[in-house]
């Protein structure tokens, strides 16, 4: 009960703090309205889409030299020359030296204006691909399958077709730019496609004609526009989205943004309770009446929490109703919800211990000032992550509003509670440990017993 009256009382100092009321609830609802108005520009899709360039690693998975060599003698001595004759074959042999898939898809395709605005590309080994992609240094690994020169050299220069299949490997935390790359290479498969159609239907034209021999003879001079056609292609972004999964509007992202960073303003009015308390001769009251230390910690990690999860509830109603914003399903967000407020009513005890303890509002004050701000910028809370820099990207898990951040967006996309077991997990530990910090902090003489008043004695006349 004595838990309880302190709970009370603590919210009631608060909610009737115009100031405090201002920050923690007014504040992040003024500034989740104008950033997903003003910001609107960052995550529009079309012509007016405005990103910075996406780095993606490619990795070639075939043995050049080896696959010109096959296609070379199957066109000497294999079943080409059985199907379109000596001299045909001949022709293309000439033809097929002239011919570079790999240099189409590099410098032709990734390396024409458009493209080269939007992507930037390394050709690397596939282990190191992969290991940039789960770093974060890559947002996507393009792989050229094995065969790929032999493959797109029967495609191009023959009446038939061997599938060629390149694939995309992205990675879950960068969905929106791994989507705008596989959208990039559908364009080159597409814009390949209408080749090889046009190729067919010349030679098909000749077979018509008796003209077979003579139509392969003009192959070299029909080829010589892919380049061309390559620079001609015009890639639009525009609905790029993962199946079964939402793409991130402003309004969503900065709702989100907001309550991640807003909630950990909660820590610093938590932070400066029990010293107050002490210099309103308070908490010394507490003591005498027989409340525990422990009793009095848990009071103020009660408020913390509470205070937190109003905030959250609070953003994400006005969100919902004013900004439309879709949170996902209703499971995942309370519980996201509930780990974050617990992870800040963690923080926010032991910030209070350690500013009881040290006497003043230094660390409070730091917190607020330097470590909030960081984390804000670490955690997205301005920005998306992925257009820091790479060592920001990096150091953003040692923001707390960049796990909630994480975990309410990939809620919003669709994605399951399996996704962000991980953030909540780091939530939880970081609310215990913290908890379990508060503790020792404000221990005194090896526990967490009441202070022991001796009773005063009245001198005899």
């Amino acid at each position: 009960m004595k838990v309880i009256s302190i709970i009370k009382k603590d919210l009631k100092t608060i909610l009737s703090d115009k100031k405090a009321l201002a920050i923690i609830i007014v504040m992040p609802l003024l500034l989740m309205t104008i950033l997903s108005s003003a910001l609107r520009g960052a995550f529009a899709t079309g012509d007016d889409l405005n990103i910075a360039r996406i780095n993606i690693a490619v990795v070639k998975q075939y043995d050049k030299d080896g696959d010109s060599r096959r296609f070379d003698k199957a066109l000497r001595d294999g079943f080409l020359v059985k199907g379109i004759g000596e001299e045909a074959a001949a022709e293309l042999r000439v033809t097929g030296e002239d011919v570079d898939p790999e240099r189409i898809f590099l410098e032709d395709f990734l390396g024409s204006e458009d493209v080269a605005k939007i992507i930037a590309y390394r050709v690397e080994k596939e282990e190191t691909a992969v290991e940039w992609l789960t770093s974060g240094e890559v947002s996507a690994v393009v792989l050229l399958p094995e065969n790929f020169i032999y493959d797109m050299k029967i495609n191009l220069l023959t009446p038939f077709r061997n599938k060629t299949d390149i694939r995309v490997l992205t990675h879950p935390d960068r969905s929106v730019s791994g989507q705008i790359v596989r959208s990039i290479v559908e364009a080159y498969s597409d814009s390949m496609t209408s080749i090889i159609i046009g190729k067919n239907v010349l030679i098909e034209a000749a077979v018509r004609h008796n003209l077979m021999e003579d139509g392969f003879k003009g192959m070299k001079e029909a080829l010589d526009d892919i380049t061309e056609a390559m620079e001609e292609i015009r890639v639009k972004i525009d609905a790029v989205e993962a199946e079964g999964r939402k793409p991130i509007s402003s309004s969503d992202y900065y709702a989100a943004a907001m309550a991640a960073m807003f909630i950990l303003f909660a820590t610093g009015y938590g932070g400066r309770m029990l010293l107050e308390e002490k210099e309103n001769i308070t908490y010394q009251r507490m003591i005498i009446a027989g409340t525990s230390k422990l009793g009095i910690l848990a009071g103020k990690f009660a408020t913390v929490f509470l205070i937190a999860l109003l905030q959250i509830s609070i953003m994400i109603t006005f969100s919902r109703f004013v900004l439309k914003v879709q949170w996902g399903s209703a499971y995942p967000v309370v519980l996201i919800s509930l780990c974050a407020a617990f992870a800040i009513a963690g923080i926010g005890s032991m910030l209070a211990a350690a500013t009881c303890r040290a006497g003043n509002y230094k660390m409070a004050d730091i917190f607020e000032t330097i470590v909030l701000q960081a984390m804000a910028v670490l955690g997205g809370s301005f920005f998306p992550i992925d257009i820091l820099p790479s060592i920001m990207q990096r150091m953003s898990f040692l923001s707390i509003s960049g796990v909630v951040l994480k975990a309410y967006l990939k809620i919003m996309m669709g994605y399951g509670v399996q996704e962000i077991m991980s953030n909540i997990a780091a939530l939880a530990a970081i609310g215990f440990l913290t908890a379990v910090l508060s503790v020792l902090i404000l221990r005194e003489n090896g526990g967490m017993k009441d202070a022991q008043y001796n009773k005063a004695k009245t001198a005899g006349a």
